[in-house]
């Protein structure tokens, strides 16, 4: 019954500048599209516009047929998609109040979990045996003197924030025997640095003002980047779709500049097609072991995270492959981005990425529960 609370789907998101005040607008108009398809109505909005003396969101919703986004009041959908995107720590808590209230409000749903910070997710995965030899060591910044420790124990290291960041924020730190220190990075307004650092009191100086109060994890420093120096990442996408079951959407490579530190599309890193880059990358006798790693990965990662997180409906898997061809799962997103699959040409894997969440919106709309955890 379209237009129903009961069968509409409600994303949530932050506010921004300007009208629609939210991101990924393209996004969620193609959403709307594929849920008209399938009698589910899209609404979008921020956690603060719910009113909850009439128990009502003021949402956006896109008329394809005026091309234009327009507001009205509606029930709070029984059902909700969660495309928040915090910046920092302050802004995850200033939303933090929000979210929790309508996520426990009674009829309320999520489409899917949102993971919590990258300790947790890893702490998650490491009970699982077959997930373990993928997971880089992984400590929390407890302040200057971890980091001093991690370098002694690990040599290079590599600094980010404990929540999703696209690179911004992440620092690699390569030390000499004279406690000098040569970094490079990225600063949380996603631009690249490169410093040399002459004392370890400079330098733990330094640390404290680039980490601030923000949480931070640190790994070893992994090699992974191709002979000529480009760093590089697989991004794999898994999905729920109509059966509640998890399937591989697809997969993709994020290359970098020579010699900066990430690969992100963020921070002007470029796509490539997975098996040409594997083919051109990876020597022949390696690429079946390689494969099925990120198969093994592809399945049981998502598998796993349900088990002690609850339900998910989408992730988005960041994986490297360093100089030796060991395979490392870097990250686990459950608010996994699509433009990738565009920048590579692959226009059908994009299409096939947004009509899964509807999918899986209708299977759950529909009665069911969860799909395979």
């Amino acid at each position: 019954m379209m237009g129903s609370a009961s069968h509409t789907l409600g994303i949530l998101t932050c506010k921004t500048l300007g009208a629609p005040p939210f991101k990924e607008t393209a996004y969620f108009k193609q959403l709307t599209q594929t849920g008209r398809e399938w009698g589910i109505q899209l609404i979008v909005f921020s956690p603060t516009d719910v009113d909850w003396n009439r128990k009502s969101v003021s949402a956006w919703s896109w008329d394809g047929k005026l091309s234009r986004w327009h507001r009205k009041n509606h029930p709070i959908p029984t059902l909700i998609y969660d495309r928040c995107y915090y910046l920092d720590s302050k802004h995850y808590l200033a939303y933090k109040p929000y979210v929790s209230k309508l996520v426990q409000h009674p009829g309320t749903q999520l489409l899917g979990r949102p993971l919590g910070g990258k300790i947790r997710t890893q702490k998650m995965l490491l009970n699982n045996p077959l997930l373990r030899p993928y997971l880089p060591p992984t400590i929390k910044y407890m302040g200057p003197e971890t980091v001093r420790s991690a370098l002694k124990t690990m040599g290079s290291i590599l600094i980010k924030p404990n929540g999703g960041s696209h690179g911004r924020g992440v620092a690699a730190i390569f030390p000499d025997d004279n406690r000098r220190y040569r970094i490079k990075g990225r600063t949380r307004k996603n631009q690249e640095f490169h410093i040399q650092i002459q004392s370890e009191k400079l330098f733990l100086n330094w640390l404290t003002r680039f980490i601030g109060s923000t949480r931070y994890i640190i790994q070893p420093y992994l090699t992974l980047c191709t002979k000529d120096g480009r760093p590089f990442d697989l991004r794999i996408l898994v999905q729920k779709g109509k059966k509640g079951q998890w399937e591989t959407t697809g997969s993709a490579v994020r290359t970098g500049k020579t010699d900066s530190l990430t690969s992100n599309l963020h921070g002007g890193g470029k796509a490539e097609r997975t098996a040409s880059f594997l083919s051109t990358h990876i020597p022949e006798t390696h690429r079946p072991a390689i494969i099925r790693s990120i198969q093994l990965l592809a399945r049981e990662v998502p598998l796993q995270i349900e088990k002690e997180h609850g339900r998910l409906a989408e992730l988005g898997l960041d994986i490297g492959i360093d100089q030796k061809y060991q395979v490392w799962l870097l990250e686990a997103n459950s608010k996994p981005g699509r433009s990738v699959f565009l920048l590579t040409g692959e226009a059908h894997v994009r299409q096939r990425s947004i009509q899964l969440p509807i999918q899986y919106a209708y299977f759950l709309l529909n009665g069911n529960v969860g799909g395979s955890v």
